[in-house]
């Protein structure tokens, strides 16, 4: 029970910062939301989300649950996370960074949708479907 509680706690905390980095973003402070982002990563996960970024995709999850050792709660706030900052790079002209960081999130999502405890999610499987429907048009 105490856990749970705890797991409430902090999905509502978490959920109240993501409320403010949104606000910062509709309100086009880029570099404050880039920052927030980043440290909200940090505090929630002990990852920086850059060093995400850089992970390879076919060793993400083994070495996010193995080697990093996240729960099932941590790995979703990283994939939300990723998943908002893909948006920031939507100006890149190659579109490389935003492919990356939405892809790291899919991945993320996927390991979560078929292996996690978390109990279902519409919010993830509204971003499953939108990023599935991304990589597909996206070839």
């Amino acid at each position: 029970m105490l856990k749970r509680d705890y797991l409430i706690k902090q999905f509502e905390e978490f959920g109240k910062v993501l409320a403010v980095l949104m606000g910062l973003k509709r309100d086009g402070k880029l570099p404050e939301f880039t920052s927030a982002v980043n440290d909200t990563a940090l505090k929630y996960t002990g990852l920086e989300l850059e060093e995400t970024e850089k992970l390879p995709d076919d060793r993400l999850i083994a070495i996010l649950t193995g080697e990093r050792k996240l729960s099932d709660e941590q790995l979703k706030m990283l994939a939300d996370l990723l998943y908002a900052k893909a948006d920031t790079y939507a100006g890149d002209s190659d579109g490389d960074k935003i492919r990356n960081a939405y892809r790291k999130a899919l991945i993320v999502y996927q390991f979560i949708q078929a292996s996690a405890t978390l109990p279902y999610s519409l919010d993830t499987h509204y971003k499953l479907e939108f990023l599935k429907q991304y990589f597909s048009e996206a070839g």
